[in-house]
């Protein structure tokens, strides 16, 4: 299946989407002034120690504290003590790696196991061994691979072998791994030197988090949509991942790159709660506190004169849409999906199994029921960032945040600025519009640079 990612570069946020057969399946924001911090490796230390939890509260330096489970730290030889809490002292310098970001009712949360990740391998600087990705199935390849990363000199770090590395020629592997092992090493040879607790690697840079993420050859393309950040993806892969450099492109289209594929149509539906199907039925999302629902509904589908037959194809229809929709979304935690009601053993088995396929193509790992007497399918997705809808929507209100509201017509006057060049642009907007953008003189700052003209705002 062909496949692009798409990286646009604004003032205030990057935006990713990724597009498989020319239509979305992943849509990310990363913005400014809330990056995420998932993959940052940091050197904290210890501020407390909770018995009940049996974990770690780690200070992580800016007024950020992360919550460590003590069975993520890295593993030792001999049995596990009772109470983990004993592992640690209150006041101890320990290396940690953020796991998921911060929410409203969580901390940001860590674990001890640290990975290096590049496109094709991943770096265990605490575990030693050579590991193969479970996507590779062709047994040959993977004891070739084993092999081969057994043999490289990793200083006894240990080192994944992810699915991009299934194509790589052993020289590039080497390579990289190389370049992971020299990387970490000059990281942490001068650790104590610095003033703890600070940033180690792979810090909250949202371009590299895209490149780490989701940076593979099996992509067709990655389109940026400025220059900087081409070059930035350049530099990057050169040291990390040279097999995506002749993957990277510059969009050279008038009309900007969301627009040309079709992401902000798609970004302007994504809050919608039904969502319509080819055939004429639809699905129904809606999020509570506890989970997230979704509905399937016949609507006026007519796909068949069997009414078993339609009611197959209905579901099967609707398991793809439902989870592209998660991926889409960014959508976590526990998901109960309300099928079409149908008999016969068969049906059933032939849903799951195309469950089954969807689930093993989601990169996040999920896990199923058994469809229930009642059609009902439960689906555990385990995440790591907030959805689209949370970034995104007002909590309080069925309205767009703020900082949506103004980084949307940020990118709007970019493009108004483009038409009359190096003239002021002259803006009328809400108080609260101004409000934030005065709060962040560097957006100002940085339009100003890009377009050549000054932004003027006055409220309306």
């Amino acid at each position: 299946m062909p496949s692009e990612i798409l990286i646009n570069s604004a003032i205030g946020e990057t935006r990713f989407a990724l597009l498989e057969a020319g239509k979305p399946v992943e849509i990310r924001l990363f913005r400014d002034h809330n990056p995420s911090l998932v993959g940052a490796v940091y050197y904290g230390r210890v501020t407390s120690l909770s018995t009940e939890f049996q974990a770690a509260f780690v200070d992580l330096g800016d007024g950020q504290t992360g919550f460590l489970p003590l069975n993520l730290l890295p593993k030792r030889p001999g049995g596990k003590p009772k109470d983990l809490t004993g592992l640690l002292t209150e006041g101890q310098k320990i290396v940690v790696q953020v796991t998921a970001d911060a929410t409203e009712e969580k901390s940001v949360k860590l674990t001890g196991r640290i990975e290096i990740i590049s496109s094709a391998l991943i770096l265990h600087p605490y575990r030693e061994g050579a590991f193969v990705s479970s996507r590779i199935k062709d047994p040959s390849r993977r004891e070739a691979l084993k092999t081969f990363a057994n043999s490289l000199n990793l200083k006894g770090m240990g080192l994944t072998l992810r699915t991009e590395a299934e194509k790589l020629p052993d020289a590039d592997i080497k390579k990289t791994a190389d370049h992971l092992v020299g990387h970490w090493i000059r990281r942490v040879e001068n650790r104590d030197k610095k003033k703890v607790p600070y940033l180690l690697s792979q810090g909250p840079d949202s371009l590299l988090q895209i490149l780490r993420d989701y940076g593979s050859a099996t992509h067709d393309r990655i389109i940026f949509d400025q220059p900087a950040s081409l070059k930035a993806a350049q530099v990057w892969a050169r040291e990390f991942s040279p097999d995506l450099l002749d993957r990277m492109t510059l969009h050279q289209d008038s009309l900007p790159l969301f627009e040309y594929y079709g992401v902000e149509e798609e970004l302007d539906q994504i809050v919608s709660k039904q969502v319509p199907l080819a055939s004429g039925a639809w699905i129904t999302l809606e999020q509570t506190e506890a989970m997230l629902t979704v509905d399937v509904n016949m609507g006026n589908a007519r796909i068949s004169k069997d009414p078993m037959k339609q009611r197959l194809s209905i579901n099967f229809e609707a398991a793809r849409e439902i989870f592209r929709q998660i991926r889409l979304r960014g959508l976590n935690g526990l998901i109960v999906i309300d099928f079409i009601n149908m008999s016969g053993k068969a049906n059933v088995t032939n849903l799951l199994a195309v469950v089954d396929n969807l689930i093993q193509s989601d990169p996040l790992q999920v896990q199923r029921s058994n469809l229930s007497a009642f059609g009902l399918l439960e689906l555990a997705r385990k995440g790591r960032y907030l959805s689209l809808n949370r970034q995104i929507l007002d909590n309080n209100r069925p309205t767009a945040k703020i900082e949506t509201q103004a980084l949307g017509l940020l990118r709007q006057w970019v493009r108004d600025a483009a038409a009359k060049p190096g003239i002021p642009l002259r803006i009328k907007t809400g108080a609260e519009i101004i409000s934030w953008f005065t709060a962040r003189p560097n957006l100002l700052e940085n339009f100003t640079r890009r377009t050549g003209s000054k932004l003027d705002m006055t409220e309306e």
